[in-house]
């Protein structure tokens, strides 16, 4: 039976008895004071709204060990179920838990048995913790396209799986062929761009009800936004020429109509800003350490600098492997080191260009004996080890050689230890993580940790390098302070003195406040500022390779920070402009 047909006929009985299922359900609550003052408050607001229809019945049945239940997030759920006929874009600020209103929404309507078919699509990194979420959290067991016993699209009720993998020329059809119960999309901002694969086969699925996630649903164009809504219903704005004609001047500097644009988004999203929720998240301290390198250190970041510079004047087809040394040269010896010797290697009596200058390199690697910043990352994970929590550390870097020196470092210590890195399978992935919370100690991760693991369970991070774009930065600082962090976090970011990395720290990160922001907003300042000038990647090492002088490469940097804070600035009149799309959302006020 379909969830409205259901829920229709339920209200009846729920108007008729509503006294004796509200005293049932708060004794169910039993000795979780918590829950009833959660269930008592949003009951209220209904009542006191006029609202009289059903109410969520399964959280009662929830284990409050496993799930906290906030009150913007049950007043999420219910709206989404009951006020918006189960097609929902649920927009909420980064951090705010949009996966556990879902939760919610799927665990409410499995205790009605209205969902005998749910397909949850999520970037491929996210899937398997998706399952684990839904599973440990809620009790809903679903099929993931990377268990080894996922055998298709079709031989599974309730599957999450990749957008990727759904939209493969392999699974399409079987995807397309079912009539899903319920489609949960993560990341919905992904599929704003109508002419991909991703929106197409969206546009082609069928499904009765809908749940939607993004925190960033206009990214660059109010039409972003259009173009994810029209997915969930169809024609409420009308076409996308009409839609821009209406709502939409032509500077998109301001809204016009915006009571009538507030109005049909009511009947669809959901908004909860971080500012307007009484969440506490913990204290961030960000300590960043600069050290003066060994006079061998400095002559090998010379020697580095002046073979990218020479290569890169006469060859600008090989800027990635030259950008990649520049990183790595303050990364570790030995992850400079493989890039060079591959340089090297090639076929016999082939000429290596500038040979003489890696050689030179690789004389320098040799002359460093211990690495600065080695020595300042143990002094604190042996900090950690004697104030943390089973010593938990998380030690960021790019590159798998550096990687493998940290591991063989600490463990030598006797520290136990936990490598992560994209060459692991989902499996694996998963299990490092849970010994990394059993067992604690030293993880040391890549870059593949750096998007949607949850690690609250651990408050203390090391960047043992920094990638040049902020944003990768902050997403690693996101894996630990997020809901459920419970402590004081701690990030040390650990740079040379006179390097590239200092310069991108100290001259742009702190210039645009990198470590008291949210992704969110990082991704409006980059996204503006590449759109003016290119990659900030490419920016950066540009500005490099391009300066005559130490001076001259001083006033690129500033010149480059004050680009950012232009952007900054832009970024604050879309937020300004996001704020009169979304003014009203988030305690759903009908108030024009």
């Amino acid at each position: 039976m379909k969830w409205w047909k259901q829920m229709s006929r339920e209200n009846l009985v729920e108007v008729e008895f509503r006294h004796e299922d509200e005293d049932a359900l708060l004794a169910d609550a039993g000795e979780s004071s918590s829950l009833v003052e959660h269930l008592l408050s949003v009951q209220a607001n209904r009542l006191q709204a006029g609202q009289p229809d059903s109410e969520l019945r399964s959280l009662s049945h929830l284990d409050e060990e496993n799930v906290k239940l906030l009150e913007h997030q049950v007043d999420a759920a219910h709206r989404a179920l009951f006020e918006m006929d189960g097609k929902a874009l649920l927009a909420d600020e980064v951090g705010l838990g949009k996966t556990i209103e879902v939760g919610m929404i799927l665990k409410e309507m499995h205790y009605r048995g209205t969902d005998d078919a749910v397909l949850i699509l999520t970037p491929a990194q996210l899937a398997q913790q998706w399952q684990a979420e839904m599973l440990e959290k809620f009790g809903l067991d679903f099929t993931c396209n990377y268990d080894d016993d996922f055998a298709g699209f079709d031989a599974h009720d309730h599957v999450i799986a990749s957008i990727d993998t759904a939209k493969s020329d392999r699974h399409r059809s079987t995807v397309l062929a079912r009539d899903w119960d319920v489609l949960v999309l993560d990341e919905a901002h992904y599929v704003k761009n109508e002419d991909t694969d991703r929106y197409e086969l969206l546009e082609k699925l069928s499904y009765d009800y809908a749940f939607f996630l993004t925190a960033t649903p206009i990214q660059n164009d109010v039409t972003d936004l259009y173009n994810i809504i029209s997915l969930l219903r169809p024609g409420l704005f009308g076409t996308r020429e009409a839609f821009r004609n209406y709502f939409v001047n032509k500077s998109q500097e301001t809204l016009v109509n915006r009571n009538e644009l507030q109005n049909r988004l009511r009947k669809v999203m959901i908004r909860n800003r971080r500012d307007e929720t009484d969440i506490d998240f913990t204290p961030r301290n960000v300590t960043t350490r600069t050290f003066e390198p060994s006079p061998a250190e400095k002559d090998l970041y010379q020697s580095v600098t002046d073979y990218v510079r020479t290569a890169y004047g006469e060859d600008q087809g090989q800027k990635l492997v030259l950008m990649t040394l520049q990183k790595e040269v303050v990364s570790s010896p030995e992850a400079l080191k493989q890039t060079v010797e591959r340089q090297l290697d090639v076929e016999d009596g082939k000429v290596v260009a500038h040979a003489d200058q890696l050689n030179r390199i690789l004389d320098c690697v040799d002359a460093v004996e211990t690495p600065t910043k080695l020595e300042s990352v143990q002094r604190i994970t042996s900090e950690a080890r004697e104030r943390v929590d089973k010593g938990r550390v998380i030690v960021f870097t790019q590159f798998r050689a550096t990687q493998q020196k940290l591991i063989e470092t600490f463990a030598d210590q006797g520290y136990t230890t936990h490598p992560f890195h994209g060459g692991h399978s989902s499996d694996e992935k998963e299990e490092i993580v849970e010994r990394f919370e059993e067992e604690g100690g030293v993880l040391v991760s890549t870059d593949a940790m750096n998007e949607g693991r949850n690690l609250q369970f651990c408050n203390v991070m090391v960047n043992y390098d920094l990638p040049w774009n902020p944003m990768k930065v902050e997403q690693r600082i996101g894996r630990i302070h997020r809901i459920g962090q419970e402590r004081e976090v701690y990030v040390f970011n650990i740079a040379l003195e006179d390097t590239i990395e200092e310069y991108v720290l100290e001259r742009l990160y702190h210039k645009i406040d990198l470590f008291q922001q949210s992704v969110g907003e990082l991704s409006e300042i980059l996204t503006r500022l590449e759109e003016t000038g290119g990659n900030f990647e490419d920016e950066v090492f540009e500005r490099l390779v391009s300066a005559d002088s130490e001076v001259e490469l001083e006033n690129d940097f500033d010149a480059m920070a004050i680009d950012l804070q232009e952007q900054r600035d832009l970024a604050d009149k879309l937020e300004d402009f996001n704020k009169g799309v979304f003014e009203g959302f988030d305690l759903g006020d009908s108030d024009d």
